[in-house]
């Protein structure tokens, strides 16, 4: 396509241009950053306007109105937690200058979609996008229900083995392997559970959260910083991240921001480069309310107290209208309820001073320390940052508004004695690490002794990832854009390789025939996650399997008492493992005779799954049961997979998992990856699985090459080359040259 002049949109501050490269990704040339908000709200309203109404009704509750009663279960939850008032709350709090953003953002989508679905764009629509992407990235309570529920139904003991905070895979920011303590098992009480008779089938209990917020690390040398991030988000059609370089005077923001949200969330701005990954933060509390002795009122300091009444009504397209009655409290809403007592929500969510948009403040840092202040009193989801600068430094620090905690599990809060509101950390209170004698920081989602001792969390995700890159950073080298893009691409799943040990441990070469097939079937993984690779998906579901079967029998009590239960603890491996190293005649659940019997019968359980999964039982190939299949947007068919799929699959197999650098499941992955130095921005890389115009020939091209691991450059000008260091088809592709 040939190159046309650049859009020319008139604002209150001067013209904004919006050119785009090869690739049609946005260069947004502006006299201010207020004026660049309204050329990003143009450009990205023009490819992904149905995708910004999804969000902010799906933040809202208003998703039935346009899907009908298949969303309305969604539609009341949202409405429960009452994030549309939560929003306004939080517009009336806002900076005037951040109001200003918001404002020319708005202006700018309506401008290039003036008759966009759900009607008019406003301000408190990119707070509802905001809120979404905040909520994904929250805890909503059940760790904390599973931590009460385990402390009145279990023995102390079993409870502190459960939730043990020791990770055998544990590595610290700067790369460290800190020693591991080992504790006594409990081992009477953990037989005696283990002989309850089992009850009815039910939901499974363990729960296994998704490790949203991805990995992230910088490294220096000395002489130059490079920044690697690729955020683990739900895969979507279209991509949820939006690749754009915002230009102001002498300054230039590359990276990327979600639809919606009018900020530049991962990137560079030629001086520094930042980017994110979740911090599973203790931001979210229960309370459990004693019923009053009248109805609609609770139990307070000796007096009933009368519930706020909240109504709401939820449209359904095709279907009567929903009414949805909400109790309100003095700590939130009512969200749920344990055996009859009604339980509250209090979380940085529902908090409409937990939330701003500070974070373009980045725009102008001009190093890691300036930078990590900004984000230290930044209104965001609780996230861990990663930084590297032009002066080869590199730092950690973390995001969000985080309540002073004692630090390690906790049940439910104490409507009587607990502090309301919860008081908050300083900014100056929260962690950071800055250029360590290891040259590196690390943050996958793992636990680390900084974040453990300030208390912001404690259900943690293990360190498997984390302790990956650490050997890889430590292993020398330059460290450059190349490698560690390599590095993003990582498929070592070393993790199973203890399950596929104690397979071999329980079926002898001359074991019978089926058993034998097994065995060859686990012997055939090379130890990747490659989607070639034959016996992983074998592993995978028999590691499932093993957990479910032994945290079910030991959380029975807990089942009991609250049907609802989940096992959610993230660190679950070592209690895991440690069950399977003890295993024994009486340390094996009921009905099982003994440990051979529990192994393989997994084995074979897993086996079964597969090939009703597959529709064969020849040896199962990882790709084909982990094949791409993003989530449509509202329901509608997904397009064709991209080239290079296997026949007979779904779409194409992905290599990765959960366990390794790479992660992929089929609707879930990195929605971007990217690197970058600060110094040399112009050789910066960045993937998304998707284009920006969400639809076509070369969206499935973007997605193409998002899954066999090959990447694009960050959009630094209009003749960016499209890859590989090959042009595309033109050196520039614009809007038509009109003005507003």
């Amino acid at each position: 396509m040939n190159a046309t002049a650049p859009a020319r949109l008139r604002t209150p501050d001067g013209i904004v241009e919006v050119a785009s490269d090869a690739l049609d990704r946005p260069v947004v040339t502006a006299p201010s950053w207020t004026a660049a908000a309204f050329g990003l709200g143009w450009t990205v309203a023009r490819h992904r306007r149905e995708q910004m109404d999804f969000m902010r009704r799906r933040s809202h509750g208003r998703l039935a109105e346009v899907l009908g009663p298949q969303a309305v279960q969604a539609d009341v939850r949202q409405r429960v937690l009452g994030l549309a008032h939560v929003a306004r709350a939080c517009w009336e709090l806002l900076p005037m200058s951040q109001r200003h953003t918001l404002r020319a953002y708005a202006d700018g989508v309506n401008a290039a979609a003036p008759n966009g679905p759900g009607g008019a764009w406003t301000p408190v629509d990119c707070i509802a996008v905001t809120q979404g992407v905040f909520q994904a990235l929250s805890s909503d309570g059940q760790d904390v229900r599973m931590v009460e529920v385990m402390r009145r139904t279990l023995p102390a003991a079993v409870v502190d083995f459960l939730l043990d905070p020791q990770d055998e895979f544990a590595v610290g920011i700067d790369g460290t392997v800190p020693d591991v303590c080992r504790s006594a098992l409990p081992v009477a009480e953990l037989k005696a559970l283990m002989a309850e008779p089992p009850g009815p089938a039910g939901p499974l209990v363990v729960s296994d959260g998704r490790p949203i917020g991805s990995n992230a690390w910088a490294v220096t040398d000395g002489d130059t910083a490079v920044l690697a991030n690729d955020m683990h988000l739900e895969l979507t059609s279209p991509s949820l991240m939006y690749a754009a370089r915002l230009v102001v005077g002498d300054t230039g923001v590359t990276g990327v921001t979600v639809p919606g949200l009018p900020a530049i969330v991962a990137g560079t701005n030629g001086r520094i480069a930042w980017g994110f990954t979740r911090l599973p933060a203790d931001t979210c509390e229960l309370r459990e309310l004693t019923p009053g002795s009248t109805p609609g009122t609770y139990r307070h300091e000796g007096r009933d107290r009368p519930f706020t009444v909240r109504r709401e009504r939820v449209s359904v397209m095709g279907g009567d209208d929903v009414e949805v009655e909400v109790r309100e409290t003095r700590w939130g809403p009512v969200v749920d309820q344990l055996r009859g007592r009604p339980l509250v929500l209090s979380a940085n969510l529902t908090d409409p001073t937990a939330l701003d948009f500070a974070l373009v403040g980045l725009y102008e840092s001009a190093n890691v320390a300036a930078a990590a202040d900004l984000l230290n009193d930044c209104g965001m989801p609780p996230l861990n940052a990663v930084l590297a600068d032009t002066a080869a430094d590199v730092a950690w620090t973390v995001t969000g508004r985080h309540p002073r905690r004692a630090g390690g599990p906790r049940g439910f809060s104490d409507s009587e004695r607990d502090p309301w509101p919860t008081p908050r950390l300083a900014p100056h209170e929260l962690p950071r690490l800055v250029t360590p004698p290891s040259g590196h920081v690390i943050s996958c989602n793992n636990g680390d002794a900084a974040g453990r001792t300030a208390g912001l969390g404690w259900n943690f995700f293990p360190g498997t990832r984390s302790r990956r890159a650490a050997a890889a950073l430590a292993a020398g080298g330059p460290h450059d854009e190349a490698r560690c893009g390599a590095l993003q691409l990582d498929v070592d799943a070393e993790l199973y390789a203890y399950y596929r040990d104690l397979a071999l441990r329980y079926t002898p070469e001359r074991a019978p025939v089926p058993l034998r097939a097994l065995r060859d079937e686990v012997l055939a993984w090379r130890g990747t996650s490659h989607h070639d690779e034959y016996g992983l998906a074998l592993l995978v579901l028999f590691r499932e399997l093993l957990r479910e079967e032994l945290f079910a029998a030991l959380t029975r009590p807990c089942r009991r008492y609250d049907e609802a239960f989940t096992y959610c603890y993230n660190g679950h491996e070592r209690p895991l493992r440690r069950l399977l190293d003890a295993l024994a005649a009486d340390m094996v659940p009921k009905p099982w005779p003994g440990p051979a019997a529990l192994v393989v019968g997994m084995l074979g359980s897993a086996k079964t799954l597969l090939t009703k999964r597959t529709g064969s039982a020849e040896p199962t190939r990882w790709g084909s049961v982990n094949a791409l299949a993003p989530t449509p947007l509202g329901g509608a068919p997904v397009h064709g997979g991209p080239p290079g799929g296997h026949a007979g699959e779904r779409g194409v197999g992905l290599s990765g998992c959960p366990e390794s650098l790479r992660v992929t499941q089929p609707d879930f992955g990195a929605a971007m990856r990217l690197v970058v130095a600060p110094a040399r921005p112009e050789d910066g890389l960045l993937t998304i699985p998707g284009s920006p115009a969400g639809t076509g020939p070369v969206d499935l091209d973007h997605i193409a090459r998002w899954t066999q691991g090959k990447t694009h450059p960050l959009p630094m000008r209009e003749d960016t080359p499209y890859g590989d260091g090959v042009r595309g088809p033109g050196s520039l592709r614009t809007p038509t040259g009109r003005t507003l």
